[in-house]
């Protein structure tokens, strides 16, 4: 089954590589190229049109009057971002720039899945929900990086190759985020874990943002988000039920609403077919709560950008 898919801000750093990766996987055989730099659009269209052109994929540049039969729309839109310590210090200067374009998502393609790239994630998601007036199957949050660094970090401490775990990570998208120890399965089978692992990995996976930044790199190339990217497009193209981590805004989902927050869902040509509850150890409950916490206040300033007033 075809499908049409438009990546914003696709002359960025995630993307490009983003457009790129669909193409070359053909995990979308029709692509429009938006960016506010239109040129550079243009020129990565011109270009990926020759790239794929064994392929069958045809990939075109526009603006946001051109989403129209749009599918999906993937959002990687952001404000400049220079060194930081925590993705929500972004979040007060990338509401306007998700709002405005999920105005423009609606009016032109309603039906569409939104998928917000854009961090802090979990806050906007919730505010492109809020602000397109979508359902809450049609707006998902992109948080598929943390479990794939989960799953290679548990292939390191277990001597395993990445490709036989499967590791899971819920919560905020963000410093707070929580690693499901207790669903971890390797081969197939459940994996235990010492309190010196499980220590050992948490501590580096906060690590991550830290060490990026410490390479005074600037934004370089999201590949990561490219190879997962395409996975989800594939779920949502082929209508596979396929389960991934997303941030979806809850209403009553682990007793928890008025957020988005990543969580287990099923994927399929509608977008969020499920959002399914996991059973959560003690401690991951009590994680979870935190989190949920962190996310309910950035939720909140949401709403008060947008006016919108909550009980």
């Amino acid at each position: 089954m075809s499908v049409r898919v438009a990546v914003i801000g696709a002359a960025g750093s995630v993307g490009g590589p983003v457009a790129f990766y669909l193409g070359a996987s053909k995990s979308a055989d029709d692509m429009l190229l938006v960016d506010v730099r239109q040129n550079v659009a243009e020129q990565h269209a011109m270009d990926m049109s020759t790239a794929f052109s064994s392929l069958d994929v045809v990939v075109r540049a526009g603006t946001l009057e051109d989403l129209a039969g749009s599918d999906i729309v993937i959002n990687t839109v952001g404000a400049p971002q220079g060194v930081i310590t925590d993705r929500m210090e972004m979040l007060g200067e990338n509401i306007p720039l998700v709002r405005d374009i999920a105005v423009q998502i609606e009016r032109q393609c309603p039906a569409a899945l939104v998928i917000t790239v854009t961090n802090p994630v979990d806050p906007l998601n919730y505010a492109a929900w809020r602000a397109g007036g979508f359902g809450r199957h049609q707006t998902v949050g992109y948080t598929l990086n943390d479990s794939l660094r989960f799953r290679e970090m548990v292939a390191r401490a277990k001597g395993v190759q990445p490709r036989v775990v499967e590791a899971v990570v819920i919560g905020e998208h963000g410093s707070t985020q929580v690693p499901l120890f207790s669903s971890v399965r390797i081969g197939g089978l459940p994996a235990a874990f010492n309190r010196d692992e499980k220590d050992t990995i948490r501590a580096e996976m906060r690590s991550i943002l830290r060490r990026y930044e410490d390479l005074k790199s600037g934004r370089t190339a999201g590949w990561t988000c490219a190879v997962g990217m395409a996975a989800l497009v594939r779920a949502v193209r082929d209508d596979t039920g396929e389960v991934f981590p997303c941030s979806v805004v809850l209403d009553g989902e682990y007793g928890l609403r008025g957020l988005s927050m990543s969580v287990p869902v099923a994927l399929g040509r509608e977008g969020v077919r499920e959002i399914i509850e996991w059973e959560l150890a003690p401690d991951e409950r009590e994680q979870l709560d935190r989190t949920a916490a962190v996310l309910v206040t950035a939720a909140r300033s949401v709403d008060e950008t947008f006016g919108v007033t909550t009980t």
